[in-house]
């Protein structure tokens, strides 16, 4: 650390030694990169329509306004080199370093990147008397707008901690007819979506997905990688001091399902976890 001035070289050395004294901090600071998000098909993430309904002949002519509530579940990003991120149907940049200060945080701007999602279930249409069956799909939608996250350390281990803040986003949805493949759509939703102690760590845990080198990814929603992001640095989401050094299966269990193995009702069943994968 340098400072411009003599006059100032006592109050930055003062600054540096008050960082040093920090509980078990393990570094200094969190450095630009990507991360990765898998989302569940619990039914927990939706898009509402109930308090702003589509319009009525927005599907077809004489189609009823619709109300409704459509649970999403994550699609795998297309990725250049193919399936870098795993299973990831979202993708998160921080697109600057955060420097922890004195008092023991540090502040980072954000921007979604990639974002792909589709509906569990599809709606039923009245189209003039003929019912018509729709697919939802959710896409990042143009320019990101910014947002906030501060991290603080877990002087429990110095090596995890928690961030909170915001996370803008503006999402496209689009709407697919399944026997013809007409498309309708865009409708822009934007989401302020708030961040409360998200746990993370410096390192990932064992079974996690690390990034390593820069890769190509689709942010439209075509299937064809279209903007290169940075790898992955030293902030992975979803750790803290008790699981850091857990199995993937174990940290996210709860998000597993499990189902018989048709082939094989003797053998162990099949389970899908959307941050960990698949095993038998």
């Amino acid at each position: 650390m340098t400072c411009p001035r003599i006059v100032f070289r006592a109050s930055c050395l003062l600054a540096l030694c008050a960082l040093l004294a920090l509980p078990a901090l393990a570094q200094t600071t969190i450095r630009r990169g990507i991360d990765t998000f898998t989302t569940s098909a619990d039914g927990s993430t939706v898009v509402d329509f109930s308090s702003n309904p589509i319009p009525a002949g927005f599907f077809c002519t004489n189609s009823a306004p619709f109300a409704g509530v459509i649970p999403l579940k994550g699609v795998p990003l297309a990725t250049a080199p193919a399936g870098i991120t795993g299973g990831a149907d979202t993708i998160v940049e921080r697109i600057g370093d955060g420097i922890f200060t004195t008092t023991g945080t540090a502040t980072f701007s954000v921007v979604l990147r990639a974002l792909r999602l589709t509906g569990i279930n599809t709606i039923t249409v009245d189209c003039s008397g003929v019912l018509t069956t729709w697919r939802a799909d959710v896409c990042a939608c143009g320019l990101q707008p910014t947002g906030k996250l501060t991290a603080k350390i877990d002087p429990a281990c110095g090596t995890c901690g928690t961030a909170s803040g915001n996370l803008l986003i503006s999402a496209c949805i689009r709407f697919t007819r399944l026997d013809t493949g007409q498309t309708v759509g865009p409708i822009t939703q934007n989401i302020n979506l708030g961040v409360s102690n998200m746990n993370w760590c410096y390192k990932a845990g064992p079974g996690q997905t690390v990034v390593t080198a820069s890769f190509g990814v689709d942010t439209n929603c075509d299937n064809q990688p279209d903007l290169t992001l940075p790898p992955m640095a030293n902030f992975f989401p979803g750790r803290s001091c008790a699981t850091q050094n857990a199995d993937c299966w174990t940290v996210f269990a709860a998000l597993t399902s499990c189902h018989e193995n048709y082939n094989n009702p003797d053998a162990h069943d099949h389970c899908v976890n959307p941050v960990c994968g698949r095993t038998q």
